[in-house]
């Protein structure tokens, strides 16, 4: 129950609910998120930070990029 009230409570900012319904479609870079979004990279990166602590979405690196999706 607690990480279902996690991810909810995640959900609930508008722009971490913007970065879910993006991710829906495929993984994504910060890069990437920071273009689509039109916003800046430090404030999706505690965004996404944030998320991926609640467990809503999982982070991939590989190589010199990390990917971004739902879990």
């Amino acid at each position: 129950m607690k990480q279902l009230l996690d991810a909810l409570r995640a959900l609930a900012e508008p722009t971490r609910l913007r970065l879910a319904v993006v991710l829906s479609y495929g993984e994504r870079t910060v890069s990437e998120l920071t273009e689509i979004l039109g916003q800046s990279q430090p404030r999706l990166s505690r965004h996404l930070k944030l998320m991926v602590e609640a467990g809503v979405l999982t982070r991939q690196p590989e190589g010199a990029w990390v990917f971004f999706r739902l879990s």
